[in-house]
């Protein structure tokens, strides 16, 4: 008896690497089902050797697939379409079970019964219900089966289990970690006969664990299935998930077209939860596959599949710019985004930012949309926070819409629920879009100024928010005392962009802080070789505002710096080069830039018009309210 291996067209060269993806084969007798536990945990591996011989010769390689060995080697008929011809060939196969378990004799019609899982309560109910039944699950009671597994995942954490559970946990730990072995290895033996909706709810359920276990596996309990599956999928797995959602894709292609539009949304969706972005042998990728089978069907993706797609494809930064043409025209044909969700909108628009894909007739309508909602009540902070960077970073301006964000956020009870990241976005979006709301900007330093402490906040974080402030001339001594405290506590976190945003928004904002400039002269030394030539401008003038000498930071090695960007400065670098010039010769050092430099500087100086500092206008504030009448601006023949 022989069995049919499904054709694998697109990539016919490498069509015997495609053809394992039924990797598994039925064996001729249960007698030579037999495994070996693995100790590294990775996935087998086939490859295929093609020869001009009649038969090609398959091998397994020295792997495993979810924790098992591949053990038994059998010659089984199949028959295959290679060559253009039918041949009889051979492969090598290899048995899943601890006892016995997983595949029906050669030419054995396997009578499937999935099991009713829809009262198990836990991982341990349902991954001990589908093993029992593993031998005759079908494809649907697989997807069942994971579904639920990232259901049961994504339930928060009873605490950390008593002595006791412990112990029972160290003793069942392994007993699990085989009745996933099995579970991992049926799921792929069936992976060539399911069906497309079974493909996508078993891709997604998949994804799911992968994304969650990924993010949280190394604070859940040892021994529990959270962080078992964290070790065999994150920790010890990057193989194991890369060889399952390879061998997926690879399947689906054939039946790509019988997905309707949820189904395949569904399944890209899942591949960019689980980070994975195949790639195959011809240079194609899956997602340009998927991409080309959805284009021509969008008008019948409905507003959750359109988010889906363009999401999981910014996610992955996997760019298909006829999808998002043809995204965008569809949306925009639409009579109204009366259907689209709140986190939809958002996904979308950040989806075009992120990927740098122009559509202005698409923020154009969304920013419609979202200015003639009666409020924003049903925006979660992190759907505000990402709307306006999308279209701050997209360059599409909407002040209303900007406006109607900024109400929205200081009209919320409860600021904790914005994340660091969300106030953060916030205001560089409204400093980078230039749209001032005072207001805004107000009550969230207040609301930062009164957080225990910035521990919460990325290094990328903190600088963009002072950046953000001093942008918009927004001064708020406090926030910026607070933002230095936790600076100087974790300077050696920062990057080169993020030190010079943060003295840079320190200096002209007149928040001259010279313990923080003092205190920071060890990062800034260490990263100033790393910095591009707006950062170097920026450092160089904003120690030049504060009056710390740096003798470590600008010496030498720093002059060297400069003169290999020197092409690269911009007038406005140039002109704040020219200012810590001017401070090197006040201080009287030996520092000088070279006179090719030098020249370039005072030129650009003289040609650009002064941006006082926030300082400097509170100097002239203060001299004129005492009846003077100083000149804030005086040019010399130096700039």
């Amino acid at each position: 008896m022989m069995t049919r291996i499904r054709q694998m067209p697109f990539i016919a060269t490498m069509q015997w690497q495609q053809r394992l993806a039924k990797n598994i084969a039925t064996v001729r007798a249960r007698r030579h089902r037999t495994i070996l536990r693995s100790v590294g945990g990775e996935v087998v591996r086939a490859t295929i050797l093609p020869t001009s011989a009649v038969v090609p010769p398959i091998f397994f390689s020295h792997q495993s697939i979810g924790g098992l060995w591949m053990s038994n080697v059998l010659n089984c008929g199949i028959i295959t379409n290679w060559g253009g011809q039918q041949r009889r060939g051979n492969i090598i196969t290899a048995r899943h079970s601890l006892q016995s378990r997983g595949f029906a004799h050669s030419g054995v019609q396997r009578t499937t019964r999935d099991p009713d899982m829809r009262n198990c309560k836990t991982i341990e109910e349902v991954t001990q219900m589908a093993y029992d039944h593993v031998d005759n699950m079908s494809p649907r009671g697989v997807a069942a089966y994971w579904t639920l597994v990232s259901k049961f995942l994504q339930q928060r954490s009873r605490g950390p289990p008593t002595k006791n559970a412990q112990s029972e946990g160290d003793q069942t730990q392994q007993q699990m970690a085989h009745q996933f072995d099995s579970i991992f290895v049926r799921t792929l033996e069936g992976i060539e006969s399911c069906g497309y909706r079974d493909l996508a709810q078993t891709t997604m359920g998949l994804g799911k664990i992968m994304k969650f276990a990924g993010n949280s596996g190394k604070r859940l309990p040892k021994g529990s299935p959270h962080q078992i599956l964290h070790n065999h999928l994150v920790v010890n797995g990057t193989k194991n998930k890369q060889i399952i959602f390879d061998q997926i894709a690879r399947a689906s292609i054939p039946i790509l077209h019988e997905f309707d539009a949820r189904s395949l949304s569904n399944f890209i969706y899942a591949y960019a939860l689980a980070e994975c972005t195949p790639k195959f042998e011809d240079g194609s990728a899956f997602f340009d596959i998927v991409a080309i089978e959805a284009i021509p069907n969008l008008k019948r993706f409905n507003s959750q599949d359109l988010s889906n797609m363009l999401w999981a494809h910014a996610t992955t930064e996997e760019t298909n710019s006829a999808l998002f043409e043809e995204g965008g025209d569809t949306i925009v044909a639409l009579d109204s985004l009366n259907e689209f969700e709140p986190q939809g909108i958002s996904n979308i628009v950040w989806a075009y930012a992120t990927l740098d894909e122009a559509h202005p007739m698409l923020f154009k309508k969304i920013a419609g949309h979202i200015d003639a909602l009666d409020n924003l009540e049903k925006f979660y902070p992190q759907a505000l926070s990402n709307i306006s960077w999308a279209y701050a970073t997209a360059r599409e301006s909407y002040p209303q819409l900007f406006k109607k964000i900024a109400d929205s956020v200081i009209t919320r009870k409860y600021l904790i629920e914005f994340k660091p990241q969300a106030l953060s976005n916030i205001v560089w979006a409204f400093a980078t879009a230039n749209e001032s709301h005072p207001k805004l900007f107000k009550i969230l330093s207040d609301h930062i100024t009164a957080l225990d402490n910035l521990d919460g906040f990325k290094p990328e974080e903190l600088s963009d928010l002072v950046w953000a402030y001093a942008s918009m001339k927004e001064s708020h001594p406090l926030l910026f005392q607070k933002v230095a405290e936790a600076a100087i506590k974790r300077q050696t976190e920062f990057d080169s962009p993020g030190i010079a945003n943060l003295v840079w928004a320190f200096a002209s904002n007149g928040q001259i802080d010279q313990h923080l400039f003092t205190s920071l002269e060890p990062t800034v030394g260490t990263l100033v070789s790393k910095c591009n030539s707006q950062e170097l401008a920026n450092i160089a003038w904003a120690y030049a505002v504060a009056n710390v000498a740096a003798p470590s930071v600008f010496n030498d090695d720093f002059i060297q710096i400069c003169l290999e960007n020197e092409d690269e400065f911009t007038l406005e670098a140039l002109s704040q080069l020219h200012q810590w010039q001017l401070w090197q010769e006040q201080l009287e050092t030996n520092i000088r830039l070279p006179p090719s430099l030098e020249e370039k500087c005072n030129g650009a100086s003289v040609s650009t018009l002064p941006r006082p500092s926030d300082l400097q206008h509170d100097v002239i504030s203060e001299l004129s309210s005492s009846g003077l009448q100083p000149e804030e601006e005086a040019l010399t023949k130096r700039g």
